[in-house]
C-alpha cells in the first residue's frame, strides 16, 4: 500500500506504480539509489520549503519506508475518528482542527493507546473501537531535528452523553461534536493535510 508522507504543505509519496509527472514533483526511481543519495534527496526536500512533492518508486515500500525512518527520530501516535449519532468528535488545538491523538506509551499497544488518548484529551468514556482506518504519517521539527509519525487510527463509537473537557494542558482548546456540515464548513478549510486524508477516505465530502 502506497505511503504518503506529508511535510507542511507538500509530501512524500513511496510507491510501487508509475506515476506521470504532474504539477510541482519530483519523480525518483529507488532501484538502483544508494542509501547516500536517498539521504540527499530527503535532505533536499526538507530543506526546501517551496520545492517540490518527492515521488519515490520503489519494489518494495515497507522496506523503502524503513529506510526513511532511519532519517529521523521515528515515533508511533494512535488517536480515534469517535462518532455519535451522525456526529464527529474534534479538538480544535493551535488555530487547527484535529482530531484526538497521542504517542503510544511503552508496553501499550495501539488500540490501548488509541482509546487512553481520547480519553485524555476529552474526557470521554466507553469507548468502542469498530475497526481500523488508514494509518497517516507526516514529519514535523523536533527538538534540534526532524520526527517522522506515523500515526495508527481507529473508528470508534460511544454511548457517552456528559460534558467533553478540552486537556488544556495539551494546548486544547476546544473539544465538540460536529456534524458534516460544520466538518465542510469549519474543519476541511481549516486541518492538517494527513487528518484531511483521513476525513475524506473516512467521512467523505
Amino acid at each position: 500500500m502506497n505511503k504518503k508522507v506529508y511535510y507542511n504543505s507538500k509530501y512524500i509519496l513511496i510507491t510501487s506504480d508509475e506515476i506521470q509527472q504532474s504539477g510541482n514533483q519530483l519523480i525518483v526511481n529507488t532501484s538502483n539509489l544508494s542509501a547516500e543519495l536517498l539521504n540527499e534527496r530527503i535532505t533536499n526536500f526538507i530543506q526546501q520549503n517551496d520545492g517540490p512533492d518527492l515521488i519515490l518508486i520503489t519494489k518494495n515500500i515497507d522496506l523503502l519506508f524503513g529506510e526513511l525512518k532511519k532519517q529521523f527520530k521515528y515515533i508511533e501516535a494512535a488517536g480515534g475518528l469517535i462518532e455519535q449519532n451522525n456526529k464527529y468528535l474534534f479538538i480544535y488545538r493551535l488555530k487547527k482542527w484535529d482530531l484526538p491523538k497521542g504517542k503510544i506509551d511503552p508496553g501499550e499497544n495501539s488500540r490501548q493507546a488509541a482509546i487512553r488518548e481520547c480519553e485524555e484529551e476529552c474526557a470521554i468514556s466507553g469507548l468502542e473501537i469498530i475497526k481500523e482506518l488508514p494509518s497517516t504519517y507526516h514529519i514535523y521539527q523536533y527538538k534540534t531535528g526532524f520526527a517522522l509519525k506515523t500515526t495508527y487510527w481507529f473508528l470508534m463509537n460511544t454511548t457517552f452523553l456528559g460534558p467533553l473537557i478540552p486537556q488544556t494542558e495539551e494546548y486544547i482548546e476546544k473539544a465538540e461534536w460536529l456534524d458534516e456540515n460544520r466538518i465542510k464548513q469549519d474543519v476541511i478549510p481549516n486541518t492538517y493535510l494527513s487528518v484531511l486524508d483521513l476525513i475524506l477516505f473516512s467521512i467523505g465530502h
